[in-house]
């Protein structure tokens, strides 16, 4: 399964899955909007290529968003 984390709070991430929102261990290295491969209940594996890929295209909607308010 795949999930997005949304946030870390005390050393625990909270994870957007497509069952929803769920909690598991954070691991070492571990940042909000990163995202992560879980199986049996733990984070394995972070995808920092898919991560910044999905960083970079909520930047450029903010930016096409901010450019049609200006206009």
């Amino acid at each position: 399964m795949r999930g997005t984390v949304d946030r870390i709070e005390n050393g625990i991430a909270v994870v957007e899955t497509d069952d929803g929102m769920q909690e598991f261990a954070a691991v070492d290295g571990l940042c909000d909007g990163d995202v992560v491969e879980i199986a049996d209940g733990v984070i394995v594996a972070i995808d920092r290529a898919e991560a910044e890929a999905r960083r970079a295209r909520m930047q450029a909607r903010l930016d096409r968003m901010l450019k049609k308010k200006k206009t």
